[in-house]
């Protein structure tokens, strides 16, 4: 009772191991002779298909199946395939994952620095006409000549930057031509508070025979004639110095100061007459 059982169970495991091989009749000739050397039958005696498939038949039916595998007795296995195909992707997306890591865990470039265009840079005139006018000086100049050849026997020539005093000595004359020349630069202006004589020359000068006094006189562009601003006379003057002048004027302007001699001059003596102020800035052009 025991045999057929364990002759049912060899007959179904043949059939499940026959069911993945190809079928007999459809196969070639030369298929048939590569499967029955497989199963190490000789097959050089065969004359008819007919021995071939007969032969193979019989050795599938009671022959186990050889280990040895052929392309042309077996199919190739798909799992194999699959185990490729699935490690293929798998590495394509390794690589991909290990490039999508990388690309994050790579720093994103800084951009480069760009240096911000320099402010175009607004430059006040006022504090341009300003720093001009106090680097400006008042220049006051005077020839001293001889007369009656006109010949220059000497000079005074003095600056004055604004913040500074002012003090000028005009040598006297009966000539217009011997003023000095004033010259007051834009922005700057021109303060004159007093003048004087020194006593002991206007002494001397008084002496001579006709000698009345001195007088200081102003002319400018806008009106060219000599015009007494202060006398010295003998009869007249209660002292040496005039101050309170008041005078004040401020540039651009050209001025003609003359110390002029009332009388006496003919001998040649002359006296000098010292002016005295200061030199500031015009606030009023810079407001």
């Amino acid at each position: 009772q025991t045999a057929p059982v364990c002759r049912s169970i060899t007959d179904a495991t043949n059939l499940f191991i026959m069911s993945d091989l190809p079928d007999i009749s459809s196969m070639k000739l030369s298929e048939l002779k590569s499967e029955l050397k497989s199963y190490g039958i000789d097959s050089s005696t065969f004359a008819e298909k007919s021995e071939f498939t007969s032969a193979l038949q019989n050795a599938r039916n009671t022959m186990p199946r050889p280990s040895t595998t052929y392309r042309e007795v077996e199919q190739p296995k798909p799992e194999r395939e699959e185990k490729k195909s699935s490690r293929k992707p798998s590495s394509s997306s390794q690589r991909t994952s290990s490039s999508s890591s990388s690309s994050s865990r790579r720093p994103a470039p800084t951009p480069a620095p760009t240096t911000a265009a320099p402010a175009p840079q607004t430059t006040n005139p006022i504090n341009i006409k300003k720093l001009t006018a106090m680097r400006s000086p008042v220049t006051a100049f005077q020839q001293i000549k001889e007369h009656p050849s006109q010949n220059i026997i000497g000079e005074r020539n003095n600056s004055f930057l604004p913040g500074s005093p002012f003090s000028f000595s005009l040598h006297g004359s009966v000539q217009e031509s011997d003023s000095a020349i004033i010259r007051i630069p834009d922005g700057v202006c021109l303060k004159m508070n007093c003048a004087s004589v020194q006593r002991k020359a206007m002494d001397e000068y008084l002496k001579q025979k006709g000698s009345i006094g001195v007088s200081l006189r102003l002319s400018s562009e806008e009106n060219p004639e000599m015009l007494p601003i202060w006398t010295f006379a003998r009869d007249r003057s209660s002292g040496y110095t005039m101050s309170g002048l008041g005078l004040r004027v401020c540039g651009p302007r050209t001025l003609r100061l003359l110390a002029f001699m009332e009388m006496g001059y003919r001998s040649g003596q002359s006296v000098d007459v010292h002016l005295f102020g200061s030199v500031s800035l015009n606030k009023d052009a810079f407001d």
